[in-house]
């Protein structure tokens, strides 16, 4: 069952899903009607689930399920891994890669990925205060506030040229 994300517990599970690429508005229409779809129908042991999505900066979705009510579970997971790999292929947006990075600049949204982030850094486009976003946090409640961070405050500082 679909549930308001803002009102989720701190104590939610969470899982975190960067693009490859901005996503366009069209896509991102989509994406919610599919996704709340999925959300509706979203189940482990035949107990619906209270979850919900939300998409940040049109290029991170980030997936939440109060535990409180009902646990995802291996199969729950399962299932909504392959929904996201369906959304890949029909979208043709990796979210699955790993590397993918969300920096913010000014008025700015740059989506890109670790391995570009050195040269991003060695030609000044960003540099230690650069907000990047964070995929390591560690809660559901965290989340709310530290999606994003100066580079310099996460494990990609060691990019960075003294």
């Amino acid at each position: 069952m679909i549930v308001d994300f803002n009102l989720l517990p701190d104590t939610s599970r969470f899982w975190i899903f960067t693009a490859n690429q901005k996503l366009t508005q069209e896509q991102i229409n989509i994406l919610n009607a599919e996704l709340s779809l999925f959300m509706q129908k979203w189940t482990a042991h035949k107990v619906d689930l209270n979850a919900s999505f939300e998409i940040v900066e049109n290029a991170i979705l980030i997936i939440a399920v109060d535990e409180s009510h009902a646990g995802a579970s291996g199969c729950s997971i399962d299932a909504m891994t392959k929904e996201i790999k369906r959304i890949t292929d029909d979208f043709e947006v990796d979210f699955l890669n790993r590397f993918s990075i969300v920096l913010k600049m000014e008025d700015n949204v740059l989506v890109s990925n670790t391995n570009h982030l050195k040269s991003l850094i060695e030609t000044q486009q960003v540099n230690a205060e650069t907000f990047v976003s964070n995929a390591m946090v560690a809660s559901f409640g965290e989340l709310k506030s530290n999606l994003f961070l100066p580079i310099k405050e996460t494990w990609l500082s060691r990019y960075l040229v003294s």
